[in-house]
């Protein structure tokens, strides 16, 4: 059997639950809604405690696990056996050979879920589980959503909240949180429980957390524009929140190269979409460059390529020196906004 779409999931898991399942992909969110779905659909909860089992493979190995495979029902039709992160890396040739005889053994009556709700594994580890469960039984990857795809997801939930969206409100809401989906759905329950009614951007900016990309979106857009006070703060802010040097840097470096690269393709006379389809990191993401298209157009290419040339300084520097790294981000600023002048 092929790799199975999420929907061709859903259709599955409401049919006939049973069989083996492999979960895994960047939506870590979607890993583990779909792993409590298959427990629910094929665990009675009278007799949970004797027909769910969950092994952690840091403290289980093949021979635990086949065993609670094996094992007949108690008092119920199916049960389900779980197996969170197993180390596929360090698998030798004889476990993949046990686990595929496992899986050609598992009864009709069981629910097997290899599943990945955390660290994903290697995409030549991954590519040899998906092969061996796409032959026994199911794989699913989930993999990244675009923005769109969140938007309809966000908007969906608040209307099962009772909440709807003002018009463009949503995209706001994306932008903002950020694209990982335990993140948004956190904060789509708090501003579902602030908002008296039609979700506004006011309350988005009111009781919603804004990811580390969008404060440096925004940081940068008042280096640019010259709002070097404004800018400090923001950044003195992320450090108060203890944010990794590291990833704001590296959210710093993506917003110039996101400006850099809007900017060429204006002055091309290209737009947007001629660049999502050159780089496939873009790929439903293309307001990062609709957004940095603004601030870009104010920069010269020259003033642009002193500011990417400062912060590939910044970043040789935060990796080799023993320094305070704050202190390197700091001088780091102020030489992005001398270049913004």
């Amino acid at each position: 059997m092929p790799a199975m779409s999420e929907s061709e999931l859903k259709v599955k898991i409401k049919s006939s639950p049973n069989g083996a399942y492999l979960f895994y992909g960047e939506e870590s969110y979607l890993v583990k809604v779909y792993t409590d779905m298959l427990i629910k659909a094929t665990v009675d909860d009278s007799f949970g405690d004797f027909n769910l089992h969950v092994f952690d493979c840091d403290d289980a190995d093949l021979s635990d696990i086949y065993e609670s495979v094996s094992a007949v029902p108690m008092m119920a039709e199916s049960k389900c056996v779980v197996v969170k992160s197993y180390p596929v890396e360090e698998a030798q040739e004889r476990d993949m050979k046990a686990l595929e005889q496992m899986l050609e053994d598992n009864p009709p009556d069981n629910c097997l879920i290899f599943s990945y709700p955390a660290v994903q594994p290697k995409t030549s580890d991954a590519n040899k589980l998906s092969k061996l469960f796409s032959k026994y039984g199911v794989s699913v990857k989930f993999e990244k959503k675009t923005v769109s795809d969140l938007v309809k997801i966000v908007e969906k939930g608040a209307k099962s909240r009772g909440k709807s969206f003002a018009p463009g409100a949503a995209k706001e809401f994306v932008e903002n949180v950020g694209e990982d989906l335990n993140l948004l759905v956190n904060e789509l329950e708090k501003v579902c429980a602030y908002s008296e009614g039609e979700i506004r951007r006011q309350d988005i900016d009111a009781v919603c957390i804004k990811s580390l990309e969008a404060n440096v979106f925004y940081m940068v857009g008042d280096l640019v524009r010259g709002n070097f006070d404004k800018a400090f703060h923001t950044l003195s802010s992320l450090f108060e929140k203890r944010e990794d040097e590291y990833k704001i840097l590296g959210a710093v470096i993506s917003q110039y190269a996101d400006m850099y690269r809007a900017k060429a393709a204006f002055s091309a006379g290209k737009n947007i979409s001629g660049i999502t389809q050159a780089y496939s990191a873009y790929a439903g993401r293309d307001f990062r460059l609709t957004k940095a298209l603004n601030p870009a157009k104010s920069m010269s290419f020259e003033k642009l390529s002193e500011c990417i040339s400062i912060l590939s300084q910044a970043d040789i520097q935060l990796k080799s020196t023993q320094n305070d790294k704050r202190s390197v981000l700091e001088q780091t600023f102020v030489k992005l906004a001398r270049a913004a002048k």
